[in-house]
């Protein structure tokens, strides 16, 4: 091992040379330095594993690893080998693929393996290197990949009769399995199934392959094969129970990495305080940071935006000759990370006295077409590039080479994906750097003032749920049309009572005819997998258009958008940047066969954001318990969201040019899961008396000096918060929750209280457009409400809802209701232990991004006192000098709810 001055001299820049030489004043706590060591290798001698003919020409020993996967397969295990980022994995089941194929050679039989990677890039990536390798072992096996980019007809059916190895992706193989009989002799050879990067399926995506796995393996029974899973990951939480949700059988898992790598420098980078009338650059571009700011407000000092400073530390990097990955969260700010990185250059000219040093510079993301991503590829691994600011895209396993440093525009939101993606860097036993930008927001400053929660052993889990009803019956009438579903599917496809009633719902839906005893087949109409949505609950698809006229060089190849993101994101009027250019919507169809987005490119100086409410109604309990004298509830109901107008904002200086223009937009309505807080009356009388002063006089609808209005503030502070540290605790994901804080719960309630659902219910699409009986905008929804608080018999409860934000549900809500002291303490320290000093909060606290209602109104110190309540910090005592003699306010309070 080198000593430590060498190590330092592998990398072009260290973690204290880049605090020392980055250009401006920081703090110094806003900078907190790491070191992490190296680690040896641990191997196998390759004798010990393979026969003799794979052994020999192989150029190193097996990691320890990998061997010991390779003695799991040889045992007939399944196996899921959670280890990092170039650790060697594909080796593995490479090897094992080549070990099948020399045994039936032998007896003079064929065997296929199904490789499945997440991306297209990937495949492509990984085609090459399997190839390369089994050259070099002398073994004449086919590799090639089959998917939507695959030549059409003789070439695809050339593939099916004769790859020994077929590359794909699961969209592609929920598709190919409509057709299975032209896979015949692939199938009924397979004796492996590879699902590389697994840990990438959870939640919604997670579901839909679940079920595509389940249905393949129907297949694969049909011609009789039995095939072995490897599944490849990142270090994950819970990699056994994970494997096994997706492929509906146990795994063995092997997780202690025999891999080397070199000592790395961990830079934990907050941003330098600012004051916010400096908003004369980049600030506000395109919305990035999340909130316009408001006119007239008063100068407070935040910190510069990670979308402004990440931007700068990739410049920087690639300045001073390291080769540098920039991750950021989104197509929009990889594209204009690169702009940014090139303005910070140019801005500091008598720093930067070379401008052309290191500033070959280049976006990547999905959006780009497969030639030009494969073209940045090879650049980054020529060393062309001296940088490339990526989406997550890069964080998978496709060979770019080894980096010098990596750079995190905000926390990932996953110590899992953190990891994943600083593995990146690092070539091979030389040290690495890793710089991780906070945005102003809960995690990212909770990860950068309490460095010890990247370090710590536990990671996330991965969560797959097969349990949300909506995504099985999409997949039951595909299965359906595929073989047809019988007595055998009991117990392996479903329980009989719940297949049962799916097959009874879509019978009735004219879509399924037979019974199990039978044989159920598929009658509707054709291929019902192109209906399958891989990242939706319900299949619903838009193409996108180019207007007419238009020169077709504009076309932006857009991927099909989710009807979610088209009523958020497309509405007509929008106007949204892709690789660089500006388009706007002009036309939105919702109800042809086919739905669609029509857009032309255009120059304009403003974005547009679109404004966002949201209510709750029909909840049903199902079960509750008591926190103290608070009341938790968890169950189902309808959550309707209204992208209903939005605002023009300028690119420069986020000024709104013109507000609430209407997107005619109708509410998109699911039936989800939720749970919901009730606090006592008692409490609830004392925080309005206290907080009875509190005023936001810009606040809309005559409420800005409701004596109600500090205790709302408290109730939605608090809900933010809830949700906010959500992922710190529990394995769940922020952006697939979602909350509203209500001072009449019962107003949200299903009044008759039914719990008991119609059997169709649960697999229906209420994901829908403007489903039955849903109020036509939020106005209507208000209008709703008022009405039932005004019927209710009883003094409503005041309180949270905590709901999923997938149709059916992810059993994130549950998972909180289940751990609600735990989530609630996180929250009560986030907002307590925040140094902003405003009474609304921040960004870092109780502001989110995604509030429907400009995050107004909030108030930190009623949402403490709650939250103080409900963990039993303080007594009824603390708040008795607030009870009044009368109630203020009058005798009903105002249905108010924020969402």
């Amino acid at each position: 091992m080198s000593s430590e001055h060498d190590s330092e001299r592998d990398v072009p820049v260290t973690g204290d040379e880049l605090v020392d030489t980055f250009p401006g004043y920081r703090a110094e706590d806003d900078v907190t330095v790491l070191e992490r060591p190296g680690r040896e290798a641990s191997t196998v001698p390759n004798e010990r594993v393979l026969r003799t003919e794979l052994a020999g020409p192989l150029e190193h020993d097996l990691y320890s690893h990998q061997a010991e996967a390779l003695e799991a397969l040889a045992r007939d295990e399944n196996v899921c080998v959670a280890t990092s980022t170039s650790s060697g994995k594909t080796r593995i089941y490479a090897l094992q693929i080549a070990r099948n194929y020399l045994e039936a050679r032998a007896r003079n039989e064929d065997a296929t393996a199904y490789v499945l990677y997440p991306t297209k890039a990937l495949s492509r990536d990984q085609e090459r290197e399997l190839n390369d390798l089994f050259d070099d072992l002398g073994l004449e096996i086919t590799v090639r990949v089959y998917d939507g980019d695959t030549e059409r007809g003789r070439n695809r059916k050339r593939i099916r009769e004769e790859a020994d190895v077929i590359i794909s992706n699961f969209a592609g193989v929920n598709t190919y399995l409509h057709d299975h009989d032209r896979w015949a002799r692939f199938l009924s050879a397979c004796d492996l199934v590879v699902i590389d990067e697994s840990h990438t399926y959870t939640g919604v995506h997670g579901m839909h392959v679940a079920w595509i796995v389940r249905r393949l393996k129907r297949v694969l029974g049909y011609y009789d094969a039995d095939p072995q899973f490897v599944l490849t990951s990142a270090t994950i939480g819970n990699p056994a129970e994970h494997s096994s949700a997706l492929i509906d059988e146990s795994v063995t898992v092997v997780d202690d990495d025999g891999s080397p790598t070199g000592p790395r420098d961990l830079v934990l980078w907050n941003p330098p305080p600012r004051g916010r009338e400096n908003t004369d650059d980049e600030r506000d571009e395109w919305g990035e940071s999340g909130e316009a700011q408001k006119e007239d407000a008063p100068a407070i000092v935040e910190r510069v935006p990670a979308t402004v400073e990440a931007p700068r530390m990739l410049s920087h990097l690639t300045y001073h000759d390291a080769q540098t990955l920039l991750f950021t969260p989104s197509r929009k700010l990889a594209e204009l990370s690169v702009k940014r990185a090139s303005k910070h250059r140019h801005d500091n000219r008598r720093y930067y006295t070379n401008p052309d040093r290191g500033s070959a510079i280049e976006p990547y993301h999905a959006g780009h077409s497969r030639k030009k991503r494969h073209g940045t590829e090879h650049q980054l691994k020529t060393g062309v590039l001296d940088g490339v600011a990526s989406t997550n895209a890069l964080e998978l396993g496709i060979n770019i080479g080894e980096m010098d440093a990596t750079v995190q525009l905000g926390y990932p939101g996953q110590r899992q994906s953190f990891w994943q993606q600083i593995g990146r860097a690092g070539r091979g036993t030389k040290r690495a750097l890793s710089v991780l930008v906070a945005e102003h927001r809960t995690l990212d400053q909770y990860v950068v003032n309490n460095p010890d929660y990247l370090l710590e052993s536990d990671v996330e889990d991965a969560v797959v749920d097969v349990d949300n009803d909506a995504v099985f019956a999409q997949h039951l009438r595909c299965a359906a049309d595929e073989l047809a579903v019988d007595e055998s599917d009991v117990g392996t496809l479903a329980d009989r009572e719940r297949l049962e009633r799916a097959i009874e719902m879509w019978r009735r839906a004219g879509q399924l005819r037979g019974r199990l005893e039978t044989g159920v087949s598929y009658v509707g109409p054709p291929r019902p997998q192109q209906t399958i949505s891989l990242y939706a609950t319900t299949g619903e698809e838009y193409e996108v258009d180019l207007a007419d006229g238009v020169d077709e060089r504009h076309d932006p190849g857009m991927e099909p958008l989710a009807r979610e993101r088209v009523l958020r994101d497309f509405h007509e009027g929008a106007v949204r940047l892709h690789q660089g250019q500006q388009y706007e919507v002009t036309a939105v169809d919702h109800d042809a066969p086919r739905p669609s987005v029509t857009v032309r490119p255009t120059d304009v100086d403003y974005y547009t954001r679109t404004r966002t409410d949201v209510t709750v109604l029909d909840a049903v309990s199902e079960e509750s318990r008591e926190i103290g004298d608070f009341t938790l509830h968890f169950g189902r109901g309808r959550v309707l969201v209204y992208h209903g107008s939005y605002d023009k904002v300028a690119v420069h200086g986020g000024k709104r040019k013109e507000q609430g223009i209407s997107t005619e937009n109708p509410p998109l309505e699911m039936e989800t899961q939720l749970c919901w807080l009730e606090v006592p009356q008692r409490i609830e009388t004392a925080l309005i008396e206290k907080y009875r002063d509190f005023e936001v006089p810009e606040l809309e609808d005559g409420l800005a000096g409701t004596a109600h209005l500090g205790y709302a503030g408290g109730l939605h502070a608090a809900e933010h918060a809830t949700i906010g540290v959500a992922p710190l605790e529990l394995m769940v994901d922020k952006r697939d929750l979602g909350g509203l804080a209500t001072l009449t719960i019962d107003s949200h309630l299903d009044q008759e209280a039914d719990a008991d659902a119609d059997a169709g219910s649960q697999f229906g699409t209420a994901g829908s457009p403007g489903g039955d009986g849903a109020p036509r905008n939020i106005a209507a929804a208000e209008a709703t409400v008022r009405e039932i608080a005004n019927g209710l018999e009883r003094t409503p409860a005041s309180g949270w809802f905590i709901y999923d934000g997938i149709e059916g549900g992810l059993g994130f809500a549950r998972a909180i209701y289940e751990n609600y002291e735990a989530v609630a303490e996180r929250a009560r320290e986030l907002i307590a232990d925040c140094d902003c000093g405003n009474v609304d909060g921040c960004p870092a606290c109780v502001m989110d991004d995604q509030c429907g209602n400009d995050n107004q109104p909030l108030h930190r110190d009623a949402a403490v006192d709650v939250l103080d309540q409900l963990l039993g910090n303080e007594g009824e005592a603390a708040l008795e000098a607030y009870l009044p003699d009368e109630e203020h306010g009058g005798d009903r309070r105002p249905p108010l709810f924020y969402a």
